[in-house]
C-alpha cells in the first residue's frame, strides 16, 4: 500500500460508513435486517481488514469482527464472485461486505480471516474457501444468498 495506515484509526466511524441512521428515518425494510456496508478495495493482514475509500486507507481490526461467512454468488455459466460478510461486535444494525474472485484471491482473504478471528467464528463455507479458494455455499444471486445466510453467524455478537 502506498499510504501508511494508522492502526488506531477507527475505520468504520472515521469513514462515516456506520453512522447510525435514526429509527425515524429508517424504512420498514431497513428495520428487517442489518444495513450492509460495502468495503471497497479490500486486503487483509495480521491487523485486520484494510480497505480504501478514494485515496484514504482504513483498518477494520480483527477484534471488532464477531463472525464471518462466505459464499459464491453468480450463475455457474456466468460471472461469479465470492462474497464475504463480517459481523461486527456489538453492532446489530450493520454488517460489512466485500468480495473477491474465486480461487487464489478468495483463498488468501479467507485464510487471513480465519487466522484473524479464529475458526470458531467462521462459517464452514468460509473455512472451505480458505482451503480451496471456493466456499461450499453457492447462490445464483445476492437475494438468494441473503435469504439463506446462516443466522447463527450473521447476528451481531
Amino acid at each position: 500500500m502506498s499510504a501508511p495506515i494508522d492502526p488506531e484509526k477507527p475505520a468504520l466511524e472515521a469513514d462515516h460508513a456506520l453512522r447510525a441512521t435514526p429509527d425515524a428515518v429508517r424504512t420498514e425494510a431497513d428495520r428487517r435486517g442489518p444495513r450492509i456496508v460495502v468495503l471497497p478495495e479490500v486486503s487483509a493482514d495480521g491487523r485486520g481488514i484494510v480497505y480504501r475509500r478514494g485515496s484514504d486507507p482504513f483498518l477494520l481490526p480483527w477484534h471488532l469482527v464477531a463472525g464471518a461467512h462466505a459464499a459464491e454468488v453468480g450463475e455457474p455459466e456466468g460471472v461469479q464472485t465470492v462474497v464475504f460478510d463480517l459481523v461486527l461486535a456489538g453492532r446489530s444494525d450493520a454488517r460489512c461486505r466485500f468480495d473477491a474472485d474465486p480461487g487464489d484471491p478468495a483463498c488468501r482473504l479467507a485464510t487471513r480471516i480465519v487466522e484473524g478471528i479464529g475458526r470458531s467464528l467462521c462459517s464452514a463455507s468460509l473455512r472451505a474457501a480458505a482451503i480451496e479458494g471456493r466456499p461450499t455455499r453457492s447462490y445464483p444471486d445476492l437475494g438468494s444468498y441473503e435469504d439463506d445466510a446462516p443466522p447463527e453467524l450473521l447476528r451481531s455478537a
